[in-house]
């Protein structure tokens, strides 16, 4: 494996994060990309792990990648690496920010629901969490559950994603896209995955527990890793 000469920025999904734990305690320090990181740096690539707002909107992820980025990547050449909703502000920042002053040359994807997920479809239909007003005013037809809500969740529903995300975010010509996607088996009382994986295997075929292989494929597809959603 030959490491690639561009730097590679790491962008993780939702309630992501770069490093938790004591600053000056790297040995209780728990990193979000530790294994992915460490071996791309074995390679001799070099990584940027980036931090967004764990829970936000789309807009506001991409939004704030795209604010680091610009800092330190100026008239530099990069390629982006992202996990689960990682992919979508990726996308999107792709899309909307045309006055980068960095180049992009690839963005792959790791078990992102480009076309959402079943799971968020569940949830809001059942406990109200996802609900909102879309950026096409047309409301759904039921109550935030304000103490748990957040932006986040109505930005990974199958009908927002197929229906005003994705017509609204088309593909940078100048960037390659690959994509993973992941596929596990498990009984319903095996994990925290089990449950929601069954539900998703009904609905759309193999998955990691949360997002389809069907959900995850955008661009070049490269292939399914045997492993769940929070393995990757």
């Amino acid at each position: 494996y030959k490491a690639p000469r561009e730097p590679i920025v790491l962008c993780h999904g939702l309630f992501g994060f770069d490093i938790r734990g004591p600053q000056n305690i790297p040995a209780l320090q728990f990193h979000y990309w530790s294994g992915v990181e460490d071996t791309l740096a074995k390679l001799g690539a070099k990584i940027i792990v980036t931090k967004v707002p764990q829970a936000g909107s789309i807009w506001e992820r991409s939004h704030a990648l795209h604010t680091i980025l610009k800092s330190i990547l100026v008239g530099k050449n990069v390629n982006f690496v992202a996990h689960s909703m990682g992919g979508l502000d990726c996308r999107h920042l792709l899309a909307n920010f045309h006055d980068r002053p960095y180049q992009v040359q690839s963005l792959t994807t790791i078990c992102t629901p480009h076309r959402g997920s079943p799971v968020m479809d569940w949830f809001r239909d059942q406990f109200g969490v996802g609900h909102s007003r879309l950026p096409t005013g047309l409301k759904l037809d039921k109550l935030l559950v304000d103490w748990f809500d957040e932006p986040a969740y109505a930005h990974l529903t199958t009908d927002f994603c197929k229906d005003y995300f994705n017509p609204n975010t088309p593909d940078d010509p100048n960037v390659k896209y690959y994509s993973y996607g992941a596929a596990a088996k498990f009984p319903a009382w095996s994990s925290l995955l089990g449950i929601p994986g069954q539900m998703v295997q009904e609905k759309e075929g193999d998955n990691d527990g949360i997002v389809s292989v069907q959900s995850a494929k955008w661009g070049t597809y490269v292939k399914t890793i045997q492993a769940d959603h929070w393995d990757l």
